[in-house]
């Protein structure tokens, strides 16, 4: 963005700049109901991976962000752990019926040369050997919409779903980390006493910092 400025990154971060980074971190995300530490260490992962995706040479698995009923707040943790790498703009696709179609929008998406790739509340089964071919893939070919050409686009994306209780085959669970959300009460969308109210807006305002605060952990592994 034209008007965001981020702070200078220490070449090699303090114990104190690591530990402030994180904490930040925490404050944002911290009243999203995990279900375990491993749910909340993966949804870390999915905030560091749009900065660290061009040191990491082959695919990445799918973030599978799932919780028992709707209302849990599984689109807003993807949309606010995206929201300072990408802008405001999160690329969202609705799942496909079948593999042909998947093919389609797949490719289609790809071409953008999107940073992260979205599947928005599953409903059916997911099962396609085109997404799991896709979601091990470093390069994605396929014929062009109503033409002969051929089109190849590297597969550098975060793939990235989400859904209430999914049911997945073998081979699509294979290739996920799940981030399981559990508020443990009916109807979770009525929770209240949150310690930032409206995240969205609270990233946007607070974007610089925690862009700084993800390129701090980073430089702080990298040091390490």
């Amino acid at each position: 963005a034209h008007d965001l400025e981020v702070p200078t990154i220490p070449v090699i971060p303090s114990p104190s700049d690591v530990t402030d980074a994180l904490a930040l971190v925490e404050k944002w995300i911290g009243d999203f109901p995990f279900a375990s530490v491993a749910s909340r260490a993966h949804a870390r992962a999915l905030f560091l991976l749009p900065y660290v995706r061009d040191m990491i040479d082959g695919p990445t698995p799918l973030h599978l962000f799932e919780a028992p009923e709707a209302g849990t707040g599984k689109g807003l943790l993807v949309d606010v752990l995206l929201r300072p790498a990408i802008g405001r703009h999160v690329s969202i696709m609705a799942e496909a019926r079948d593999d042909d179609e998947w093919r389609k929008r797949i490719t289609s998406k790809l071409r953008e040369g999107r940073a992260a790739l979205v599947i928005d509340n599953i409903s059916r089964p997911l099962d396609s050997g085109v997404l799991s071919a896709a979601l091990t893939a470093t390069s994605w070919e396929d014929r062009l919409l109503q033409k002969t050409e051929m089109v190849r686009v590297p597969v550098r994306c975060a793939w990235v779903a989400t859904g209430n209780n999914p049911v997945l085959t073998t081979e699509i669970a294979r290739r996920c980390i799940r981030i399981r959300l559990d508020a443990r009460r009916d109807r979770p969308w009525t929770r209240a006493g949150f310690k930032i109210d409206n995240l969205r807006q609270w990233a946007d305002e607070h974007r610089a910092e925690l862009v700084r605060a993800t390129l701090v952990l980073i430089q702080g592994w990298i040091a390490a």
